[in-house]
């Protein structure tokens, strides 16, 4: 001591006298001076040796002469500071009276007007100083003095001094004494760097805290303790220690102690004011009923926790985690429970939520009089923390349960793996859908259910049944009729040969008013139920949703991904809503399954009449009407009310329809080759889809890609109109041994069926083997199909036409008129007449009968009784312009142009052809050998027009081109050229013959007349002149005397 004491005099020098040693604070050592000159008494304060070491001299000083600055009345300034060595003071004014804790060692708790008259002078000295940017940063009743009536704070910035001149940024690093942790304000505790006024204000809601109660607010057996307590505890209210004391003034040091600065009071003058108010003049206290002193934060708190605040941002809360939770299920295919499972914990959430609310409002309205606040029992669990802790912890809960669940549906492990995950199924393995057992009095019922939960099933990715046309197809191979009723046993049996894996079974039982759907995924092999659903439905009117959810329910088994489920249309939506119309659409599936067109369309009409947006009843119709070929306004009505409902078909339907809309009604091949192909994006091994491209692309002459197609789709399906297709590509690229393989490979899988007959007709027509091919027709008339009849009727007229058979051809052409007027179809029956017109008009030359027979059918069927799509406007026109009445024809072609709608013209490319008679008629020849390119170009027939264009070649006066366009109609093979070439080869062959012997190319001309010979070898006897003609040239070119 007496080192430190001799130190200092010398530091001090003679301007001081050390006398006497008054004691020692936590950052200092404190001795009484003389000032030598002035005589009075000062204090010196010398900071330990340990401390100084580390101080910056002239960060010390500049910190010192900034809270030397500071002159006010409830302040003790500063006279001067000094370093030497290692040693660091200052001194001030020897303060006679005592320091606050003295006071407070002496006596305990203050009377509270003293209490409120110390805290008014500390928290004026404080507003000074902090208006002049000097925090204190050590407040405690070491520092205050008492001095008669009034308090003075000492040691004003030495604690920021020291802080910035040794770089230590809290005093816990500065070894402070147990007394200090005391007041520190919870930012100082942790180092907050950004430590300002509001800590002042802590201490001094610490302050007078002791004072009311005897105590600080925290107290412990280390200053770490304290430390701690600082940051996480809540202070006793001042009213638990000292009851008497005002709750305004209790209140008061309460929000001093609020642990976030922003919570406290905001100002050192703030609470100056609020003491000032407090005291009355004559030193004693303000009426303690008037209105508590509420705190920003504290207002905060109070309203944060009203309970209709509360339930409203919860609900706010509420509806944005559904809607997340909403959006995961259906962008990663959560399970159902997700949702209510959410919305459960939030059930659970609300009320504890607004309890919680309820507890902090009685908290922070506690706050506010000073009272009890500390919680007790259950109440302390109710804390805005634990509430949003233990939300977040339910919620995480729930997320782990949906991964677990997630993660064992896509291993395949346990109840919830699937057949796909499991490795029972593969994706995209094939099923059989047997006919659901009705165990109902409605007989309908069974095959409707079957057909809508067929359907649904089709929208699935993963799950892929075989389609009714490949079922039959099925049931043929194993000598059964194509309609047999698929039971349970007969769908195994049929899956076993097939090589499917398994079969889907199904029932329906009556329960009192409603029904119980059921539906079994069981194995082909031993018959093993894999998995099993079922579903209610209340009344027979919920049957459909019924159906749509027991459907979802096994997809979801078998292993489809439950976003792509959620993403499927509604049952209703892609079939229908009404019951009735689904019987009747499924009766309708049956008939045309059998071959009962007739039948098939009627009960389709029914369904659409009952569900006008029934969009799979119209595309159906649309496919029977092609396959009957029906007339061009029906099929454009049934193809536009099946595009303008697509949105209630499956994706792989919809684009089909929208296909048949480009085809049949807007005409764009390119748009339908495009629907096509995205049907084939959805579903690559699709029959339909592979065989109407396929078809389209023969229209188009692209035939390479057609038969790929069309023997992909052959693969596939045992079904006539892909070999179809596949044999008019191979006869189209001139591969005709090909052909006729495809035609034995139809026979051997399906030996009797009718279409047999078709295909060997065509190949032998594409042979030219006319013989034949009349006999395959003529086999064709067996039956009562009128639609069969008609098709075979106009065929076998052209057989006979190109053989100059001209009597048989008439009967033929009456026969097909009679069907056709039958069958409704007037414009039919109309092109029938004009095809026996022509015959008179170009082989006898008998314009005024062919007149007369036109006549006579607009008679019986006028135009105008007739749809205007429908009506042979062109047709009749190219007959009355070969007949010479030009006028009429030019007309036709005007009211064909007004009446018929744009897109039905796009799609008839005879158009051009009818345009270019009249244009030849008319002697406009250009015009005409443009009209007949065109013609050609846009048909997809074989040699449309062709004839016609050599024609206007040679009046042209062009006998090269007419040459070479003669010889392309007659080498151009096509499956369907027969009916391209009827009224023409003939002519074609004579006319070749007679322009190769023009040229003196015997060989040639003596071929061709040979094959006009040949070909009208049984012409009837009004042509055999002409024969004998022919023959005679070819017997003189033998003969070598030229033509």
């Amino acid at each position: 001591m007496a080192e430190l004491r001799d130190r200092l005099q010398a530091a001090l020098g003679d301007a001081y006298r050390v006398e006497r040693e008054l004691g020692g604070g936590g950052m200092s050592r404190v001795f009484a001076a003389r000032d030598v000159e002035l005589g009075r008494i000062v204090v010196v304060k010398v900071l330990p040796p340990e401390m100084a070491a580390g101080v910056n001299a002239e960060r010390f000083r500049r910190e010192i002469q900034l809270a030397a600055s500071l002159q006010h009345p409830h302040i003790v300034p500063l006279l001067h500071a000094g370093h030497a060595d290692d040693l660091v003071y200052y001194t001030m004014p020897l303060i006679e009276g005592e320091s606050l804790r003295a006071r407070l060692a002496r006596e305990g708790e203050l009377p509270v007007p003293e209490v409120v008259r110390i805290l008014r002078d500390v928290a004026d000295a404080l507003a000074y100083a902090h208006t002049r940017g000097v925090v204190h940063r050590d407040i405690k009743p070491d520092n205050v003095l008492i001095s008669g009536h009034h308090a003075m704070v000492t040691d004003f910035g030495v604690a920021k001094a020291i802080s910035e001149a040794t770089g230590r940024t809290s005093l816990t690093s500065m070894g402070v004494a147990l007394g200090t942790p005391a007041y520190m304000a919870p930012e100082q505790a942790t180092a907050d760097p950004h430590v300002d006024h509001r800590a002042d204000l802590y201490a001094l809601g610490a302050l007078g805290y002791e004072m009311l109660t005897g105590r600080p607010p925290f107290v412990g057996t280390s200053p770490h303790q304290v430390l701690a307590a600082q940051v996480t505890e809540l202070p006793d209210p001042v009213t638990d220690h000292r009851a008497a004391v005002p709750p305004a003034l209790a209140a008061l040091v309460m929000r001093c102690l609020e642990k976030k600065p922003a919570d406290r009071w905001q100002s050192a003058a703030e609470l100056h004011h609020q003491f000032e108010a407090m005291a009355t003049p004559t030193g004693g206290m303000a009426p303690t009923e008037g209105p508590p002193i509420i705190s920003s934060g504290t207002e905060a708190a109070i309203r944060r926790g009203h309970p209709a605040r509360v339930a409203t941002l919860f609900a706010l809360a509420a509806v944005g985690v559904l809607a997340l939770v909403y959006a995961l299920l259906q962008l990663l295919g959560l399970p159902d429970w997700v949702l209510p499972g959410a919305i459960g914990l939030l059930a659970v959430g609300l009320p504890i939520m607004v309890w919680t609310g309820v507890i902090e409002r009685r908290r922070a309205l506690a706050r506010t009089t000073g009272r009890a606040i500390a919680p007790v029992g259950l109440h302390r669990w109710f804390t805005w923390r634990r509430a949003l802790l233990g939300g977040v912890g339910a919620f995480g809960t729930l997320g782990v349960g949906t991964a677990i669940y997630m993660g064992m549906r896509l291993l395949g492990i346990g109840p919830v793996g699937t057949l796909v995950a499991s490795g029972v199924l593969a994706a995209r393995d094939r099923l059989v859908l047997a006919e659901f057992e009705n165990h109902t009095s409605d007989t309908t019922l069974g095959r409707s259910v079957s057909e809508a939960f067929r359907v649904d099933l089709a929208q699935s990715p993963v799950v892929r049944l075989l389609d009714p046309s490949g079922l039959a197809d099925a049931l043929q191979r194993m000598n059964r009729d194509r309609a047999t009723p698929l039971d349970v046993g007969m769908a195994r049996e049929l899956a076993q040969r097939e090589g499917v894996k398994a079969v889907v079974r199904g029932a329906i039982d009556p329960v009192g008013r409603g029904f119980v759907l059921s539906a079994e995924l069981v194995s082909a092999a031993d018959g093993a139920v894999l998995v099993a659903v079922r579903e209610n439905a209340r009344d027979d009117g919920a049957i459909i949703e019924a159906i749509d959810r027991l459907s979802k329910k096994l997809r979801e088994r078998i292993g489809e991904s439950l976003k792509t489920i959620r993403g499927s249309e509604p049952l209703e939506r892609v079939t229908t809503a009404s019951l009735d119309a689904l019987r009747r659409y499924s009766q309708g599936v049956k008939a045309f399954d059998g071959g009962e067109n007739d039948r098939a369309a009627a009960l389709l009409e029914e369904a659409v009449a009952l569900d006008t947006g029934f969009a799979m009843a119209y595309r159906k119709l649309a496919v029977i009407g092609f396959n009957t070929f029906a007339a061009p306004s029906r099929m454009a009505a049934v193809s536009t009310k099946a595009f303008r409902h697509r949105d209630r078909l499956a994706p792989l339907e919809r684009h089909l329809a929208v296909a048949n809309y480009y085809t049949f009604a807007e005409f764009d091949r390119a748009k339908a080759a495009a629907a096509y192909r995205a049907a084939l994006e959805v579903e690559p091994d699709d029959v339909s889809a592979l065989n109407n491209l396929a078809l389209l692309l023969n229209e188009m002459r692209q035939f390479a890609e057609a038969e790929s197609l069309a023997l992909r789709a052959t693969a596939l399906r045992l079904s006539p109109p892909p070999f179809g297709n596949a044999i008019r590509a191979q006869i189209g690229l001139g591969k005709l041994a090909e052909a006729a393989k495809t035609v034995d490979r139809f026979e051997q899988r399906a030996a009797g069926n009718p279409f047999l007959l078709v295909f060997r007709s065509r190949l032998a027509e594409a042979r030219r083997a006319y013989d034949s091919a009349e006999a395959y027709q003529r086999a064709r008339l067996q039956g009562t199909d009128l639609a069969r009849r008609a098709n075979t009727y106009f065929t076998l007229a052209a057989l006979h036409l190109v053989r100059g058979r001209l009597a048989e051809a008439e009967a033929a052409g009456r026969a097909y008129m009679e069907t056709s007027e039958r069958r409704g179809l007037p414009g039919a029956y109309l092109d029938g007449a004009v095809g026996l017109a022509l015959l008179n008009v170009r082989y006898r030359h008998a314009t005024g009968t062919g007149r007369r027979t036109v006549e006579a059918a607009l008679a019986r069927r006028p135009l105008t009784s007739i749809a205007a799509p429908d009506r042979p406007y062109l047709s009749l026109a190219l007959f009355y312009a070969e007949a010479g009445d030009v006028p009429r024809a030019k007309a036709l072609l005007a009211d064909y142009a007004a009446a018929v709608p744009d897109a039905q013209q796009r799609r008839d490319a005879f158009r051009r052809g009818a345009a270019a008679a009249v244009a030849m008629a008319e002697g406009r020849t250009p015009d005409a050998i443009a009209g007949y390119r065109a013609w050609y170009d846009e048909s997809g027939c074989a040699t449309c027009g062709l004839f016609e264009l050599a024609r206007a070649y040679e009046r042209a006066g062009e006998r090269d081109s007419a040459l070479a366009v003669y010889q392309r109609a007659v080498t151009t093979p096509g499956r369907d050229r027969l009916l391209d070439e009827a009224a023409t080869l003939g002519a074609t062959y004579k006319r070749l013959g007679e322009l190769h012997a023009e040229r003196g190319d015997v060989e040639q001309a003596r071929d061709y007349y040979g094959r006009f010979v040949e070909l009208w070898a049984h012409a009837d006897p009004e042509l055999q002149p002409l024969v004998r003609e022919v023959r005679q040239r070819l017997a003189g070119l033998s003969a070598g005397r030229g033509r």
